[in-house]
């Protein structure tokens, strides 16, 4: 007997929507949710209701983060989605760097130059793409950028006491 693929109202998601230029930008407002009733194959089914319960979430969560991620990288062609510590993070296909790590000087100055120096190894097609990533989910990438930024020896001792260990 087959499912729905809905979570109902259980949770809130975050409202996308078309900003200048093109770019999404995110509401504060939740994006309500749509009943959707989809037929799968089998398998597909089986393989969301594995992953599901791996990640103890719902099926229908796990179908909606895996179809927005489809999405986009259809619509930034060489990104791919993997799981970091962090969650799940936009990378560039052929290199194991997350967007935020090559754009993180990038995003002060806009300076792509800077980009190619820092990280020879990436060829045009990678950068565009990072680029394109950039400035269509900025506020996601920034707020990478900025949570990176705050993890300082000082907050991550007071986060995990004994686990940094300062040269004095």
């Amino acid at each position: 007997m087959s499912q729905p693929l809905s979570s109902g109202n259980r949770k809130s998601s975050v409202r996308t929507r078309k900003a200048k230029g093109g770019a999404a930008t995110k509401s504060s407002r939740p994006e309500p949710r749509v009943l959707t009733t989809m037929r799968l194959r089998r398998s597909l089914r089986r393989d969301l209701e594995i992953t599901a319960a791996r990640n103890r979430r719902s099926v229908a969560d796990v179908a909606q983060e895996l179809l927005g991620e489809a999405l986009r990288m259809r619509q930034c062609p060489g990104i791919y989605f993997a799981d970091e510590a962090s969650g799940r993070t936009a990378k560039i296909g052929g290199t194991g760097l997350a967007v935020w790590e090559v754009l993180r000087d990038f995003s002060r100055d806009r300076d792509s130059d800077r980009i190619r120096k820092t990280f020879p190894q990436l060829s045009p097609a990678q950068v565009t793409a990072a680029l394109m990533y950039y400035t269509r989910y900025r506020e996601e990438v920034q707020s990478k950028i900025d949570a990176n930024a705050a993890l300082t020896p000082e907050t991550i001792e007071r986060q995990y006491p004994g686990l940094v260990r300062f040269a004095r």
